[in-house]
Protein backbone atom coordinates (compact mmCIF):
# COMPACT_ATOMS: atom_id res chain seq x y z
CA UNK A 1 0.00 0.00 0.00
CA UNK A 2 1.36 3.44 -0.95
CA UNK A 3 1.38 5.87 1.96
CA UNK A 4 1.15 9.63 1.46
CA UNK A 5 4.57 10.18 3.00
CA UNK A 6 7.59 7.98 2.36
CA UNK A 7 9.90 7.71 5.36
CA UNK A 8 13.51 7.05 4.43
CA UNK A 9 16.14 5.51 6.68
CA UNK A 10 19.74 6.51 5.96
CA UNK A 11 22.62 5.16 8.00
CA UNK A 12 24.87 7.65 9.82
CA UNK A 13 28.13 8.52 8.10
CA UNK A 14 30.97 10.86 8.99
CA UNK A 15 29.86 14.51 9.07
CA UNK A 16 33.23 15.70 7.71
CA UNK A 17 32.31 14.47 4.22
CA UNK A 18 34.69 16.29 1.88
CA UNK A 19 32.42 16.31 -1.15
CA UNK A 20 28.68 15.80 -0.93
CA UNK A 21 28.76 14.65 -4.57
CA UNK A 22 30.05 11.35 -3.20
CA UNK A 23 26.59 10.76 -1.75
CA UNK A 24 23.86 8.80 -3.50
CA UNK A 25 21.88 11.62 -5.07
CA UNK A 26 18.56 10.50 -3.54
CA UNK A 27 20.07 11.10 -0.09
CA UNK A 28 21.37 14.61 -0.78
CA UNK A 29 18.10 16.43 0.00
CA UNK A 30 18.51 15.23 3.61
CA UNK A 31 22.20 16.04 4.11
CA UNK A 32 23.53 18.84 6.32
CA UNK A 33 26.97 19.52 7.77
CA UNK A 34 25.64 18.01 11.00
CA UNK A 35 24.33 14.83 9.39
CA UNK A 36 20.94 13.71 8.09
CA UNK A 37 18.00 16.01 8.72
CA UNK A 38 14.60 17.03 7.36
CA UNK A 39 15.61 20.70 7.60
CA UNK A 40 18.15 20.53 4.76
CA UNK A 41 15.76 20.96 1.81
CA UNK A 42 16.92 24.50 1.11
CA UNK A 43 18.38 24.02 -2.36
CA UNK A 44 16.06 24.74 -5.32
CA UNK A 45 17.11 21.30 -6.62
CA UNK A 46 15.08 19.73 -3.83
CA UNK A 47 11.86 21.75 -4.02
CA UNK A 48 8.44 20.22 -3.44
CA UNK A 49 9.62 17.14 -1.53
CA UNK A 50 7.13 17.35 1.34
CA UNK A 51 6.01 13.75 0.71
CA UNK A 52 9.48 12.42 1.61
CA UNK A 53 11.16 12.55 5.00
CA UNK A 54 14.24 11.16 6.75
CA UNK A 55 13.94 8.98 9.82
CA UNK A 56 16.76 7.70 12.01
CA UNK A 57 14.62 4.77 13.12
CA UNK A 58 14.65 1.90 10.64
CA UNK A 59 11.48 0.51 12.23
CA UNK A 60 9.56 3.56 10.98
CA UNK A 61 11.00 3.46 7.46
CA UNK A 62 9.40 2.27 4.24
CA UNK A 63 12.76 2.25 2.47
CA UNK A 64 16.50 2.19 3.24
CA UNK A 65 18.86 4.38 1.18
CA UNK A 66 22.54 3.42 1.17
CA UNK A 67 24.38 6.77 1.27
CA UNK A 68 27.76 6.01 -0.32
CA UNK A 69 28.56 4.04 -3.50
CA UNK A 70 27.72 0.39 -2.93
CA UNK A 71 31.04 -0.71 -4.40
CA UNK A 72 32.77 0.98 -1.43
CA UNK A 73 31.10 -1.42 1.02
CA UNK A 74 32.49 -4.85 1.90
CA UNK A 75 30.31 -7.86 1.20
CA UNK A 76 29.77 -8.35 4.92
CA UNK A 77 28.16 -4.92 5.20
CA UNK A 78 25.86 -5.56 2.24
CA UNK A 79 24.87 -8.89 3.82
CA UNK A 80 24.05 -7.01 7.02
CA UNK A 81 21.93 -4.40 5.20
CA UNK A 82 20.10 -7.12 3.27
CA UNK A 83 19.31 -9.04 6.47
CA UNK A 84 18.10 -5.90 8.24
CA UNK A 85 15.80 -5.08 5.33
CA UNK A 86 14.48 -8.63 5.19
CA UNK A 87 13.72 -8.48 8.91
CA UNK A 88 11.83 -5.19 8.52
CA UNK A 89 10.21 -6.13 5.19
CA UNK A 90 11.63 -3.15 3.31
CA UNK A 91 14.04 -2.68 0.41
CA UNK A 92 17.38 -0.91 0.29
CA UNK A 93 18.41 1.22 -2.68
CA UNK A 94 21.93 2.31 -3.51
CA UNK A 95 24.10 3.04 -6.51
CA UNK A 96 27.17 1.52 -8.09
CA UNK A 97 29.65 4.21 -9.13
CA UNK A 98 32.36 4.37 -11.77
CA UNK A 99 32.60 3.86 -15.51
CA UNK A 100 32.97 0.10 -15.22
CA UNK A 101 31.12 -0.51 -11.97
CA UNK A 102 30.91 -3.92 -10.34
CA UNK A 103 28.69 -6.96 -10.60
CA UNK A 104 27.89 -7.53 -6.94
CA UNK A 105 25.57 -10.49 -7.38
CA UNK A 106 21.96 -10.73 -6.22
CA UNK A 107 20.53 -9.60 -2.92
CA UNK A 108 16.84 -10.21 -2.35
CA UNK A 109 16.26 -6.89 -0.57
CA UNK A 110 18.84 -4.58 -2.19
CA UNK A 111 18.29 -2.78 -5.48
CA UNK A 112 21.44 -1.62 -7.28
CA UNK A 113 21.05 1.56 -9.31
CA UNK A 114 23.78 1.99 -11.90
CA UNK A 115 24.54 4.06 -14.99
CA UNK A 116 26.88 1.54 -16.63
CA UNK A 117 27.06 -2.19 -17.05
CA UNK A 118 25.60 -4.47 -19.71
CA UNK A 119 21.92 -5.28 -19.52
CA UNK A 120 22.28 -8.87 -20.74
CA UNK A 121 24.85 -9.65 -18.03
CA UNK A 122 23.04 -8.21 -15.01
CA UNK A 123 20.43 -9.61 -12.65
CA UNK A 124 16.97 -8.15 -12.10
CA UNK A 125 18.06 -6.28 -8.97
CA UNK A 126 20.26 -4.03 -11.14
CA UNK A 127 18.32 -1.00 -12.37
CA UNK A 128 19.40 1.72 -14.79
CA UNK A 129 19.88 5.17 -13.32
CA UNK A 130 20.11 8.58 -15.01
CA UNK A 131 23.25 10.68 -14.88
CA UNK A 132 22.59 13.33 -12.18
CA UNK A 133 22.46 16.78 -13.80
CA UNK A 134 21.42 20.24 -12.70
CA UNK A 135 19.26 22.22 -15.11
CA UNK A 136 21.93 23.71 -17.36
CA UNK A 137 19.30 24.99 -19.76
CA UNK A 138 17.84 27.31 -17.16
CA UNK A 139 21.28 28.26 -15.87
CA UNK A 140 22.76 29.12 -19.27
CA UNK A 141 19.77 30.41 -21.22
CA UNK A 142 17.65 31.92 -18.40
CA UNK A 143 14.32 30.44 -19.51
CA UNK A 144 12.16 27.81 -17.86
CA UNK A 145 11.87 25.59 -20.93
CA UNK A 146 13.36 25.36 -24.42
CA UNK A 147 11.27 26.52 -27.37
CA UNK A 148 10.93 23.51 -29.69
CA UNK A 149 12.10 24.04 -33.24
CA UNK A 150 9.93 23.36 -36.29
CA UNK A 151 10.73 20.48 -38.56
CA UNK A 152 13.00 21.34 -41.48
CA UNK A 153 13.32 19.41 -44.71
CA UNK A 154 16.78 18.16 -43.73
CA UNK A 155 17.45 16.94 -40.17
CA UNK A 156 20.26 18.72 -38.34
CA UNK A 157 22.57 16.20 -36.65
CA UNK A 158 24.61 17.61 -33.77
CA UNK A 159 27.66 16.48 -31.86
CA UNK A 160 30.21 18.30 -29.72
CA UNK A 161 32.78 16.16 -28.00
CA UNK A 162 35.71 13.81 -28.06
CA UNK A 163 35.88 11.99 -31.40
CA UNK A 164 39.05 11.00 -33.20
CA UNK A 165 40.27 8.52 -35.80
CA UNK A 166 43.75 8.54 -34.22
CA UNK A 167 45.03 4.97 -33.87
CA UNK A 168 47.19 6.08 -30.95
CA UNK A 169 44.14 7.28 -29.02
CA UNK A 170 42.26 4.14 -30.02
CA UNK A 171 45.04 1.92 -28.62
CA UNK A 172 45.10 3.94 -25.40
CA UNK A 173 41.36 3.38 -24.83
CA UNK A 174 41.64 -0.34 -25.59
CA UNK A 175 44.51 -0.67 -23.10
CA UNK A 176 42.19 0.75 -20.42
CA UNK A 177 39.74 -2.06 -21.16
CA UNK A 178 42.52 -4.65 -20.98
CA UNK A 179 43.66 -3.22 -17.65
CA UNK A 180 40.12 -3.43 -16.28
CA UNK A 181 39.76 -7.05 -17.44
CA UNK A 182 43.08 -7.95 -15.78
CA UNK A 183 41.79 -6.47 -12.53
CA UNK A 184 38.62 -8.54 -12.82
CA UNK A 185 40.57 -11.70 -13.69
CA UNK A 186 42.80 -11.49 -10.62
CA UNK A 187 39.78 -10.76 -8.44
CA UNK A 188 37.75 -13.68 -9.82
CA UNK A 189 38.94 -15.53 -12.92
CA UNK A 190 35.61 -17.40 -13.20
CA UNK A 191 33.54 -14.26 -13.81
CA UNK A 192 31.87 -13.77 -17.18
CA UNK A 193 31.36 -10.00 -17.31
CA UNK A 194 34.44 -9.04 -19.30
CA UNK A 195 34.71 -5.53 -20.69
CA UNK A 196 34.65 -5.47 -24.52
CA UNK A 197 37.50 -3.73 -26.36
CA UNK A 198 35.70 -0.47 -27.09
CA UNK A 199 37.45 2.77 -28.09
CA UNK A 200 34.66 5.33 -27.71
CA UNK A 201 36.36 8.36 -29.36
CA UNK A 202 37.29 6.25 -32.41
CA UNK A 203 33.84 4.65 -32.74
CA UNK A 204 32.11 8.03 -32.49
CA UNK A 205 34.38 9.46 -35.20
CA UNK A 206 33.56 6.54 -37.53
CA UNK A 207 29.82 7.12 -37.07
CA UNK A 208 30.14 10.87 -37.57
CA UNK A 209 32.01 10.20 -40.81
CA UNK A 210 28.90 8.54 -42.22
CA UNK A 211 26.97 11.80 -41.85
CA UNK A 212 29.58 14.07 -43.40
CA UNK A 213 29.28 12.23 -46.71
CA UNK A 214 25.52 12.78 -47.12
CA UNK A 215 23.67 15.71 -48.72
CA UNK A 216 20.38 14.56 -47.13
CA UNK A 217 21.21 15.96 -43.70
CA UNK A 218 22.89 19.00 -42.16
CA UNK A 219 25.77 18.46 -39.77
CA UNK A 220 26.55 20.55 -36.71
CA UNK A 221 29.76 18.95 -35.43
CA UNK A 222 32.45 20.26 -33.09
CA UNK A 223 35.32 17.82 -32.72
CA UNK A 224 37.34 17.83 -29.51
CA UNK A 225 40.74 16.18 -29.26
CA UNK A 226 40.36 15.89 -25.47
CA UNK A 227 37.54 15.58 -22.96
CA UNK A 228 35.91 19.02 -22.50
CA UNK A 229 38.45 20.38 -25.00
CA UNK A 230 41.14 20.04 -22.32
CA UNK A 231 39.73 23.07 -20.44
CA UNK A 232 41.86 23.94 -17.39
CA UNK A 233 40.67 27.36 -16.20
CA UNK A 234 37.21 28.44 -15.09
CA UNK A 235 37.02 30.77 -18.08
CA UNK A 236 37.84 27.91 -20.47
CA UNK A 237 35.30 25.62 -18.81
CA UNK A 238 32.58 28.28 -19.05
CA UNK A 239 33.34 28.87 -22.73
CA UNK A 240 33.40 25.20 -23.73
CA UNK A 241 30.29 24.40 -21.68
CA UNK A 242 28.33 27.12 -23.48
CA UNK A 243 29.63 25.87 -26.84
CA UNK A 244 28.55 22.35 -25.91
CA UNK A 245 24.98 23.26 -24.96
CA UNK A 246 24.60 25.67 -27.87
CA UNK A 247 25.53 22.78 -30.14
CA UNK A 248 22.67 20.70 -28.70
CA UNK A 249 20.27 23.67 -28.80
CA UNK A 250 21.00 24.33 -32.48
CA UNK A 251 20.54 20.68 -33.53
CA UNK A 252 17.49 18.47 -34.10
CA UNK A 253 19.15 15.17 -33.25
CA UNK A 254 22.29 14.58 -31.19
CA UNK A 255 24.51 11.50 -31.54
CA UNK A 256 24.66 9.67 -28.20
CA UNK A 257 27.16 6.81 -27.96
CA UNK A 258 28.69 5.29 -24.84
CA UNK A 259 31.96 6.63 -23.44
CA UNK A 260 34.49 4.80 -21.27
CA UNK A 261 31.59 3.23 -19.40
CA UNK A 262 28.58 1.67 -21.11
CA UNK A 263 26.33 4.73 -20.78
CA UNK A 264 25.95 8.13 -22.41
CA UNK A 265 25.91 11.35 -20.37
CA UNK A 266 24.96 13.16 -23.60
CA UNK A 267 21.68 11.20 -23.73
CA UNK A 268 20.42 12.96 -20.58
CA UNK A 269 21.87 16.33 -21.58
CA UNK A 270 20.00 16.10 -24.88
CA UNK A 271 16.73 15.29 -23.11
CA UNK A 272 17.32 18.19 -20.74
CA UNK A 273 17.67 20.52 -23.72
CA UNK A 274 14.43 19.24 -25.27
CA UNK A 275 16.14 17.71 -28.30
CA UNK A 276 16.07 14.18 -29.73
CA UNK A 277 18.88 11.74 -28.91
CA UNK A 278 20.23 9.63 -31.75
CA UNK A 279 20.88 6.78 -29.37
CA UNK A 280 23.20 3.91 -30.28
CA UNK A 281 22.38 0.98 -28.00
CA UNK A 282 25.40 -1.03 -26.84
CA UNK A 283 23.46 -3.38 -24.52
CA UNK A 284 22.74 -0.41 -22.23
CA UNK A 285 20.74 -0.58 -19.01
CA UNK A 286 18.46 2.46 -19.29
CA UNK A 287 16.53 3.92 -16.34
CA UNK A 288 13.04 2.64 -15.55
CA UNK A 289 12.54 0.63 -18.72
CA UNK A 290 9.32 -0.79 -17.28
CA UNK A 291 7.91 2.75 -16.93
CA UNK A 292 9.47 4.64 -19.87
CA UNK A 293 8.97 3.72 -23.51
CA UNK A 294 12.41 4.92 -24.56
CA UNK A 295 11.80 4.39 -28.27
CA UNK A 296 9.21 7.19 -28.15
CA UNK A 297 11.92 9.64 -27.03
CA UNK A 298 14.94 8.72 -29.16
CA UNK A 299 15.99 7.50 -32.58
CA UNK A 300 16.98 3.98 -31.54
CA UNK A 301 19.88 2.31 -33.34
CA UNK A 302 21.24 -1.06 -32.27
CA UNK A 303 25.03 -1.31 -32.33
CA UNK A 304 24.89 -4.10 -34.92
CA UNK A 305 22.91 -1.75 -37.21
CA UNK A 306 25.20 1.26 -36.74
CA UNK A 307 26.28 1.35 -40.39
CA UNK A 308 22.67 2.15 -41.27
CA UNK A 309 22.42 5.04 -38.82
CA UNK A 310 22.11 7.66 -41.57
CA UNK A 311 19.17 5.89 -43.21
CA UNK A 312 17.48 5.35 -39.83
CA UNK A 313 17.53 9.01 -38.79
CA UNK A 314 16.39 10.21 -42.24
CA UNK A 315 13.52 7.70 -42.23
CA UNK A 316 12.54 8.70 -38.67
CA UNK A 317 12.58 12.40 -39.56
CA UNK A 318 10.65 12.05 -42.81
CA UNK A 319 7.84 10.09 -41.19
CA UNK A 320 7.12 12.83 -38.63
CA UNK A 321 4.66 15.64 -39.09
CA UNK A 322 5.71 19.04 -37.76
CA UNK A 323 3.30 18.61 -34.83
CA UNK A 324 4.81 15.22 -33.96
CA UNK A 325 8.33 16.65 -34.20
CA UNK A 326 7.41 19.47 -31.81
CA UNK A 327 5.68 17.05 -29.44
CA UNK A 328 8.74 14.79 -29.09
CA UNK A 329 10.90 17.78 -28.15
CA UNK A 330 8.38 18.92 -25.52
CA UNK A 331 7.99 15.39 -24.14
CA UNK A 332 11.76 14.87 -23.93
CA UNK A 333 12.22 17.96 -21.79
CA UNK A 334 9.25 16.85 -19.69
CA UNK A 335 10.73 13.35 -19.29
CA UNK A 336 13.99 14.77 -17.96
CA UNK A 337 12.34 17.38 -15.75
CA UNK A 338 9.58 15.27 -14.23
CA UNK A 339 10.76 11.65 -14.30
CA UNK A 340 14.57 11.66 -14.39
CA UNK A 341 14.84 14.33 -11.67
CA UNK A 342 15.36 13.54 -7.98
CA UNK A 343 11.68 14.12 -7.26
CA UNK A 344 10.63 11.93 -10.19
CA UNK A 345 12.92 9.08 -9.12
CA UNK A 346 11.70 9.29 -5.52
CA UNK A 347 8.13 9.05 -6.84
CA UNK A 348 9.00 5.91 -8.81
CA UNK A 349 10.62 4.33 -5.75
CA UNK A 350 7.58 5.26 -3.66
CA UNK A 351 5.24 3.62 -6.16
CA UNK A 352 7.35 0.44 -6.11
CA UNK A 353 7.40 -0.13 -2.36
Amino acid sequence: MITKEMKIFIEDISCDLKNKRELFILTRPFWTNKGWSNSSKESPNWDDLEDYSFTDNVLEAQVYFIPLPINQYPKEKLDEINELCQKNKIKAYGYISGDFGENLGNYENIVFFRMGGFKSQLGDNNKGFPVPLSDHFQRLFHHDHPIPSDKSSKPIIGFCGHASLSQKKRLKEILKCIKENCRRFFKNYKRKDWEPMFASAYERAKLLQLFTKSSLIKTNFIFRSQYRAGAQTEEQRTKTTLEYYNNIKDSDYVLCVRGAGNFSVRLYETLMMGKIPLFVNTDCLLPFEDKIDWKKHVVWVEWKDRKNILQKVISFHNQLTNEEFLEIQINNRKLWKEILSVKGILELVKNDI
